[in-house]
């Protein structure tokens, strides 16, 4: 009997990943975080999360449970699907619903449920220790969220000293900086300004 080519084992492999994407849905990464509002260290994180995963990521936007958000879930809603749309390497935006426990097995399910397949997740180091433990429940027998491949979990800290945080941008919508706000947020954040302002007079 012939050895089977290595063209026809390509073949094979590739219907293989194709029926993984049809049954399972996209295979994207996450990145859960508060983007109150986007900023460009935002953006890098996120960008750099899709490289690292070779796939699309989604932010999942994480309401404070102790600290309420000073800006409505529609206009959230409304920035996110903006962002989305201005970055090719953003799958999509998800608000995710306060009424659930926020830990990443639920996060994972809640996407499944949206049609993708999860594969990872990019964090901040100070993130990391926290999620390391729900990404090996993930990962384990025990869990009760079926996944179709090993979840990843990788650092994509992209911090710059000096560069723009949550804080800053919604300081320099405070003082009606416009052009500060504007160097820190991504050019589809920019027509939000004055919607933004409204909520931190």
């Amino acid at each position: 009997m012939k050895q089977e080519s290595n063209k026809m084992k390509y073949i094979k492999t590739f219907e293989s990943f194709l029926i993984l994407e049809s049954e399972n849905g996209e295979r994207v990464a996450i990145f859960p975080g508060r983007f109150q509002p986007f900023h460009n260290g935002h953006i890098a994180s996120l960008k750099r999360t899709a490289e690292v995963f070779d796939v699309k990521v989604i932010p999942i936007q994480i309401l404070s449970k102790t600290d309420k958000s000073p800006f409505p879930d529609s206009l959230l809603t409304k920035i996110g699907n903006a962002v989305t749309r201005e970055f090719g390497f953003i799958a999509d935006y998800v608000l995710y619903p306060s009424n659930l426990k926020t830990v990443v097995p639920q996060m994972v399910k809640l996407l499944q449920e949206k049609g993708y397949n999860p594969i990872g997740m990019g964090c901040g180091s100070d993130r990391y220790k926290s999620y390391e433990p729900q990404i090996k429940y993930l990962n384990s027998e025990k869990s009760d969220v079926k996944i179709y491949e090993p979840f990843g979990l990788q650092m994509v800290d992209q911090r710059v000293e000096g560069g723009p945080s949550g804080t800053k941008v919604r300081e320099a919508i405070i003082a009606g900086d416009q052009d500060t706000f504007e160097k820190m947020t991504p050019r589809s954040v920019h027509p939000f300004y004055k919607e933004l302002k409204k909520y931190l007079s």
